[in-house]
């Protein structure tokens, strides 16, 4: 497996000057990043271009949900100039009450995804967690979705708020799992205070034991919403990353 970081980290020095920040996040020593939506504004041959400048690899590509569900968008030139492992979004609704809506659309990002030779893996928060007929929603979307195309990018952080065991899940759903994001949490209904890999209460030793025995689970990515100075913050958690890998 390899150290991935994810931008939203550096939303604000990215919004500010895209190129430069990418300069200072690829001194860092992270083996790649995962995009959060913003591509520098430019095209797809030229951000994989200066990616490859930097000497970083793509951990993976967030998108607009009803982008990635519209097979013939432009997102799809970014996955593929990035050799992006996989294609992502996230939502934030009621999972339990919306789930047939939640579940048709998934369908669909897996099927527009398969059909441009990508995976579709669905980024958790918390509320997917919530239950429905008993059951956790997300599980039972991932129970009523193909298994070849539909896939998870497990954060652990959101996991444990959620009230699962991040491990345990993590084995539960190996085969649909290729990316994790790796964050911490002092107070974890709290996502203010997201924190330093290894100073929350996330037990990430054994989430990356877990992401261990999954034959495909090519990346563990770091990701703190929150900090004070993202650069001191990820420089100080790629230690504790490399540690996990």
């Amino acid at each position: 497996m390899k150290a991935g970081l994810q931008l939203y980290n550096f939303r604000k020095a990215l919004g500010a000057d895209f190129k430069g920040a990418m300069r200072e996040i690829a001194k860092l020593g992270f083996d790649g990043v995962e995009f959060a939506v913003n591509y520098g504004d430019m095209e797809p041959d030229e951000i994989a271009a200066f990616l490859k400048d930097l000497k970083l690899e793509c951990a993976g590509t967030m998108f607009k949900a009803d982008d990635i569900r519209d097979a013939g968008n432009k997102v799809y030139d970014y996955a593929k100039a990035l050799n992006s492992p996989a294609v992502t979004h996230s939502l934030s609704t009621d999972f339990a009450a919306e789930y047939e809506t939640v579940r048709e659309n998934l369908a669909a990002a897996g099927k527009a995804a398969w059909q441009n030779g990508f995976v579709f893996a669905y980024h958790n928060h918390w509320r997917e967690f919530e239950l429905k007929d008993g059951v956790p929603a997300m599980d039972v979307l991932l129970d009523n979705t193909d298994p070849v195309n539909v896939f998870m990018e497990a954060d652990v952080c959101w996991l444990t708020r959620g009230g699962m065991d991040p491990a345990a899940w993590i084995r539960k759903y190996g085969s649909r799992i290729r990316q994790i994001h790796m964050k911490d949490i002092i107070v974890p209904d709290d996502p203010a205070t997201t924190a330093v890999l290894g100073t929350g209460v996330v037990d990430l030793k054994a989430a990356a034991k877990a992401a261990h025995e999954i034959a495909d689970c090519r990346w563990l990515i770091y990701e703190q919403d929150n900090s004070e100075d993202p650069f001191v913050a990820a420089e100080a958690s790629l230690k504790y990353l490399r540690q996990l890998i």
